[in-house]
């Protein structure tokens, strides 16, 4: 049973003894009538659970270091349970899954079990977790707020989050013969994928003001528009001047090399004159004996966060430039081919694309001429052919 004291500094205190111990837990709430009030309404839904046996530590003291203590207890009173308790599960999932994904994905998803589902939900039994669980803690996500108050996690960033125990009570389901409680349960619809590229102006001002030694390193992004972790992975062997190609095979990602993001991209780029020079002039002053193309200070490739933090953004502030992700070099290069009436299926193969609807459903908006939706290109040709 649970009780409430009031300690003698006049705080509100909760008394409970649970599987033979005791636990209490102090609250910054004062001994005022108001505050005595919501703390008995509080110990009447505690005292109801534990008589039912449905009462849950974490629920009312995420952060108390006695969860554990209490989770612990209640399991070794109740060791002939049917069904797995979630955070068990969520490990042997994980290992039977991992040996399936990238490193880095690896460690995505060892985060997200860390952080969000196992603090959450990892007292529940498998065959408990029901949809109105779900739906409450998708909501408690999508209320989260940075200190400006816009949202802090996506449509996108919770789905992602989210998408590991649908799955998981899925397999506990098959597994364990229990209906399936998540029949019901629909993704969140995701937001447009937003992108800022620049003009040819703006790509003109920043390398005006770009650090000389980075110069071409910009260069190569803004006219290939590769990947930072393609780029960052690039090494010379991969380089092949007498074909004048790039051959994107790897990528750099948290500290290591793994594989490209998808088939397609893995690919070869052609280099045009001005790439081709950029290479050149890189080789010529390359002093590392890594055999990656751009490294740091180390030796070793460079980092993401390093190229953001003291090459991209200082460069824009000083160029006076709109701020934006680095990742923009990208949507540049892509808008600009566009604009220059390139090939849209070699644009697509120079980005890595499956195809080139999404060169169109993102891009093509940015450049005036690229959809040519007025016929006027189509008349002309016409008329050129003498068709009239």
């Amino acid at each position: 049973m649970a009780h409430i004291r009031v300690r003698p500094n006049g705080r509100i205190q909760f008394d409970m003894h649970l599987y033979g111990c005791r636990f209490r837990e102090g609250t910054k709430m004062l001994a005022t009538p108001k505050n005595l009030a919501t703390a008995k309404t509080t110990l009447k839904k505690m005292n109801a659970e534990i008589d039912l046996g449905s009462f849950q530590y974490r629920d009312y003291f995420p952060q108390s270091k006695k969860v554990a203590q209490f989770e612990q207890l209640q399991r070794e009173k109740h060791p002939d349970r049917e069904y797995p308790f979630f955070n068990d599960f969520a490990y042997q999932w994980f290992e039977r899954k991992k040996a399936t994904w990238k490193n880095s994905y690896r460690n995505t998803m060892q985060n997200v079990l860390d952080k969000y589902l196992i603090p959450q939900f990892g007292n529940t039994l498998m065959n408990e977790i029901t949809l109105s669980q779900i739906d409450f803690y998708r909501q408690q996500l999508m209320q989260m707020v940075k200190a400006d108050n816009t949202r802090q996690l996506s449509n996108r960033r919770i789905n992602n989050l989210l998408w590991p125990i649908v799955s998981m009570v899925s397999l506990a389901a098959e597994e364990y013969k229990f209906e399936y409680p998540l029949r019901r349960y629909r993704s969140l619809k995701e937001e447009k994928a937003e992108s800022h590229p620049m003009t040819i102006k703006e790509v003109k001002l920043f390398l005006s003001h770009v650090p000389h030694e980075w110069k071409d390193y910009f260069i190569i992004r803004f006219w290939t528009g590769m990947r930072s972790c393609e780029i960052h992975g690039l090494e010379w062997q991969h380089v092949d001047f007498d074909h004048r190609l790039i051959r994107i095979r790897q990528n750099w990602v948290n500290g290591e090399v793994c594989d490209v993001k998808t088939p397609k991209s893995r690919r070869d780029l052609k280099m045009c004159d001005t790439v081709y020079d950029a290479f050149k002039r890189i080789k010529n002053l390359a002093l590392s004996e890594s055999g990656f193309v751009f490294t740091g200070k180390s030796d070793a490739p460079l980092d993401t966060h390093f190229v953001s933090k003291k090459l991209w953004y200082p460069t824009l502030i000083k160029a006076g430039l709109k701020r934006r992700r680095a990742y923009e070099t990208r949507h540049t290069a892509a808008v600009l081919h566009i604009a220059a009436l390139e090939n849209p299926l070699y644009i697509s193969q120079m980005l890595g694309h499956s195809d080139t609807r999404l060169l169109f459903d993102v891009y093509a908006p940015y450049v005036a001429n690229a959809s040519r939706s007025d016929g006027n290109a189509f008349d002309k040709l016409m008329r050129n052919e003498n068709m009239l």
